[in-house]
């Protein structure tokens, strides 16, 4: 059996430290019984204007019965549902996600708390909307009668062919990646065999929940002059690739 030198090893040892700083994420296989492989990590970025909005708004009665609040929360949530579907919006795209009536309490001193009114509360949710025309829907809405906005949550409808340009360039960086790697081994790279689709966030997807929300008070809502700047979302792709080296 041939002996190999203290130099040698050293030198093998030297090499593979030196992969190990410089990969940040890459590991490189260079056994001399299998195929030389190496693997790496890279992300693409798309950066993408969200075009539609999901808004959240309700209507909070407050009056001394609660047969009185249901009924003054129904005639008010009824007028704005009128004013949604006046406006274009579809029926299914008007969903109510939340409703409630409770008692409201007053406290004195060590006495039992009395029983003062009754709240009810509906909550609704107005899907498929174009953000530019948002505003205006607002304004009209709270006209009607709702006196809580929640939430503007804004969605892409491109967002699936941004995804696909991301994954795209993900995939051309961890080729770089691998080829300055491979390179530094003394080898050159060769043919993937192995891609592997990292964890994907999909919030900003139009028809699904976003993240990216707007939040506004009664008078912003109130201004027939508020409109809405949804910035510009990223839409990112995660991939790990293997290939094999020459």
């Amino acid at each position: 059996m041939k002996n190999i030198g203290t130099g040698a090893v050293c030198a093998a040892l030297g090499l593979a430290l030196m992969l190990g700083l410089s990969a940040c994420g890459g590991s490189v296989n260079l056994s001399p019984n299998t195929q030389p492989e190496i693997t790496v990590s890279a992300s693409g970025t798309v950066r993408i204007t969200p075009d539609k909005a999901i808004v959240t708004f309700g209507v909070t009665s407050q009056e001394a019965t609660a047969e009185e609040a249901q009924s003054k929360n129904s005639e008010l949530v009824s007028r704005v549902t009128q004013v949604l579907v006046d406006r274009g919006v579809e029926e299914k795209s008007i969903q109510t996600t939340n409703y409630s009536i409770y008692p409201q309490y007053d406290y004195y001193g060590d006495k039992e708390p009395q029983i003062t009114g009754y709240v009810a509360q509906t909550t609704l949710s107005v899907q498929d909307q174009d953000i530019a025309a948002v505003g205006s829907l607002l304004t009209a809405c709270v006209e009607a009668g709702i006196n809580r906005v929640e939430s503007v949550r804004f969605l892409c409808s491109g967002y699936d062919e941004a995804y696909q340009d991301a994954l795209t360039q993900a995939v051309s960086a961890a080729r770089q990646k691998a080829e300055v790697l491979a390179a530094a081994a003394g080898k050159s790279l060769g043919e993937a065999v192995v891609v592997t689709e990292g964890w994907q966030d999909t919030s900003a997807r139009y028809g699904r929940d976003a993240v990216s929300n707007a939040s506004f008070d009664m008078e912003m809502a109130k201004d027939e002059s508020v409109s809405l700047q949804p910035g510009e979302t990223e839409i990112t792709a995660n991939v790990t690739v293997t290939f094999r080296m020459k």
